[in-house]
């Protein structure tokens, strides 16, 4: 079966009424990673036997053969593709969010700095392609893919998906770049007093208790990680 616009849809449907694409995977039958490989198109086919466990789940969000409509009340037009994507939900549980975020490399931000540029200038120049997540991706998110260079804790091939520019809160990972130097951190966030601590993830580095008044000088940006993948 060959993965058409509408079925890449339907999924993304069937996942965010499952609640998670790891959960969906599961009842397809197949890999996480699989599923965001359908949804991304680097993965064009289906098998018939993975077809087989996959249809009936997306199956209410496809228009069927027999010619019910996306919308029973609207008559079917001639010409209509044999596929659509149904939205009795849309309704229900409110529009169906992205699953996918577009991707950079952390090299793509090296000279970003949120005084001068606009990150989503950035975002929409840089990235050449999306990946798919188990979280639903809001405006302003956007994924980045850990190099070998960087691989001190997040394994090479890494992608995270980061919270735009939102402010962190008390216990977030967060990807932080350190101002005047090519040096990324990964650490957890934390408000002590008038201080921000960093403490980093890589075991070779040390906590940095930050006083507010210089965070700004010391730090160039930092984003919250809102979920880690890694791909084989």
């Amino acid at each position: 079966m060959v993965i058409t616009e509408s079925i890449q849809k339907a999924i993304q449907s069937a996942i965010a009424k499952c609640g998670s694409l790891l959960s969906f995977s599961r009842s397809v039958g197949v890999s996480h990673t699989t599923v965001a490989f359908w949804l991304n198109g680097r993965t064009r086919k289906i098998n018939s036997t993975v077809w087989d466990n996959l249809h009936p789940l997306i199956r209410e969000y496809l228009e069927q053969e027999a010619g019910e409509s996306a919308y029973p009340s609207e008559p079917k037009t001639a010409g209509s593709p044999a596929f659509v994507l149904r939205e009795k939900y849309a309704g229900r549980y409110g529009a169906v969010q992205s699953m996918s975020a577009p991707l950079l490399k952390l090299d793509d931000l090296k000279d970003f700095d949120p005084q001068i540029d606009s990150i989503e200038e950035i975002v929409r120049k840089q990235s050449k392609r999306v990946v798919s997540f188990t979280s639903p991706v809001q405006d302003g998110f956007f994924a980045v893919e850990v190099d070998k260079k960087r691989s001190g804790f997040f394994p090479a091939g890494t992608r995270l998906l980061l919270r735009g520019l939102d402010a962190p809160g008390d216990g977030d990972t967060v990807l932080v770049k350190l101002r005047n130097k090519k040096e990324y951190l990964f650490a957890v966030y934390t408000r002590k007093g008038e201080d921000v601590v960093l403490k980093p993830l890589q075991s070779d580095a040390e906590e940095r208790c930050i006083p507010r008044a210089d965070f700004h000088n010391v730090v160039c940006w930092i984003v919250p990680v809102r979920e880690a993948v890694q791909v084989f």
